[in-house]
């Protein structure tokens, strides 16, 4: 199983009102993109955006896109410095 597999399986079972959604990782910048055609769909994935925040996956951001609109970044606290 490769780690975008386990990624889709995590979060297929941690949000399953999210629906149907594709999904692509880019390794370098550890950003997920979650592709949304429906407004509906996205207006759910914005709704968890403190939840999708706390993951500690590995990931560092989460960009949500739909088309016709604008992307939308999420940034994980997991990854900020908070001893500034």
């Amino acid at each position: 199983m490769t780690y975008l597999q386990l990624l889709v399986e995590f979060l297929a079972c941690k949000f399953p009102w999210w629906g149907v959604f594709h999904i692509s990782f880019e390794h370098e910048t550890k950003t997920v993109c979650i592709y949304s055609k429906n407004p509906s769909k996205r207006a759910f994935i914005l709704r968890d955006t403190l939840d999708v925040a706390r993951l500690d996956i590995g990931v560092e951001q989460f960009m949500v896109v739909q088309p016709g609109y604008s992307e939308i970044m999420i940034t994980s606290n997991v990854y900020k410095d908070f001893r500034s």
